[in-house]
């Protein structure tokens, strides 16, 4: 398992691999080299963060390690912008979006959405950066503060504002099997990131839930991933996360996902 800042779902899933007896070595991206020599098994990511995910899972992969997620679905996953086409091009819904590289760029894709409009750097996670825009002038001073922060931030993917009441559904797949979902409540404004203090309950997935959820894993080609969905009448898939976090799904579902990451990883070693 590759770590970098060690959480309590990596403690977890950790303590899960040893009880279900996986053989299981921790190796941290931060002091531990990784080298190209050939090896096998399975190497669960579990970095924090998207670069180092990305880099370690090709590195690993080059050796001959099958990767969860592999470095395609983090690389698709860690970018919005990357998600958004790889969703569109398999037919899985999302909102309008249009992609502004440069500040002149947004402006029009402001305008040409209309009215409210939530603003997402393409890299980024935690809801760190995300804006909700409501007037030209303010889409104007966002896009110039844009600039002048480094690249990995540069650029902007403008959606239509959905108004949810500050709530959203998250959940999780493993393999081809829905795990199960969550609604989300943001406690202050209108972000709905546990992160940012939002509280969980268990829902039960309907159908087109279920469906959308194994739809938007395929299109990433994702063996563990959260699906975050908006509704407004009509539901959409909004972001897809490569290395989830699920204590707060845990804590609302009962769920063991840890205990069921571990009888996967143990499935796949043996198949």
């Amino acid at each position: 398992m590759l770590v970098d800042h060690p959480r309590l779902e990596e403690k977890l899933i950790l303590s899960a691999l040893k009880e279900s007896g996986v053989p299981v070595k921790v190796v941290n991206t931060l002091t531990d080299p990784l080298s190209l020599k050939e090896g096998q098994g399975i190497a669960l990511i579990r970095t924090v963060s998207m670069y180092r995910a990305v880099r370690s899972a090709a590195f690993l992969e080059a050796s001959g390690f099958h990767a969860i997620n592999s470095s395609l679905t983090l690389q698709i996953c860690g970018d919005k912008a990357l998600t958004y086409a790889s969703l569109s091009s398999a037919g899985v819904r999302i909102l309008p979006t249009l992609l502004a590289l440069g500040a002149d760029a947004a402006i029009k894709a402001f305008r040409l959405i209309g009215g409210k409009v939530v603003d997402k750097p393409p890299i980024g996670s935690w809801g760190r950066l995300i804006s909700l825009v409501k007037n030209e002038r303010s889409m104007s001073s966002l896009a110039s503060v844009r600039e002048a922060l480094p690249s990995n931030v540069k650029g902007h993917l403008i959606q239509r504002y959905v108004e949810t009441g500050g709530r959203d559904i998250r959940c999780l797949v493993l393999g081809d099997e829905l795990i199960g979902c969550v609604q989300r409540y943001a406690s202050n404004g209108w972000k709905s990131n546990v992160a940012l203090g939002a509280f969980t309950k268990q829902i039960s997935p309907d159908e087109e839930l279920k469906e959308l959820s194994l739809r938007a894993s395929e299109a990433v080609s994702g063996e563990f991933v959260a699906i975050d969905l908006l509704s407004d009448g009509e539901t959409y898939v909004n972001e897809v996360n490569g290395v989830p976090e699920f204590k707060g799904f845990m804590k609302a579902t009962g769920i063991p996902v840890h205990e069921l990451l571990a009888q996967y990883v143990r499935g796949v070693v043996r198949a």
